[in-house]
């Protein structure tokens, strides 16, 4: 019979959990919302509002909001895909040309938005271009 070493069941243990499946977003509608104020700060909330999925009561699937998982840089699983994602579409739409603060999050289980504000001030063209919200999807 063989002998299991305590290093052994450690490194078992530390290979079983590390071959799960990427973290992925649940589908989601999003948009931007941008808000020019008269003194031309810039500001914006991104919002992701999940789609819904029929399930039994009380029924959370893996990576769905709320969930605890931790990446190797100590955020939350998803937090960093969304600093990605917005300074992606900062850069697609060019709303924030400059980069842009973070001010708060909100995350419920239907929905997830970030509130920013862009570290440039609006332009004339930026007031007639962006009016309204914009779909991202």
């Amino acid at each position: 019979m063989t002998r299991f070493t305590p290093g052994l069941l450690l490194l078992l243990s530390m290979v079983a959990c590390s071959s799960g499946a990427a973290w992925q977003a649940p589908p989601a509608r999003e948009s931007l919302v941008p808000e020019i104020h008269a003194d031309g700060t810039k500001f914006f909330v991104f919002q992701r509002d999940y789609l819904a999925v029929e399930a039994e009561p009380g029924f959370q699937p893996p990576g769905m909001p709320g969930s605890r998982q931790r990446s190797d840089n100590g955020l939350r699983v998803g937090e960093f895909e969304v600093e990605q994602r917005l300074t992606l579409i900062m850069q697609i739409t060019g709303y924030c040309r400059n980069g842009f603060f973070e001010l708060y999050r909100e995350q419920t289980f239907r929905s997830f938005s970030v509130r920013g504000e862009c570290r440039e001030d609006a332009t004339d063209a930026d007031r007639e271009q962006f009016q309204q919200a914009i779909a991202l999807n």
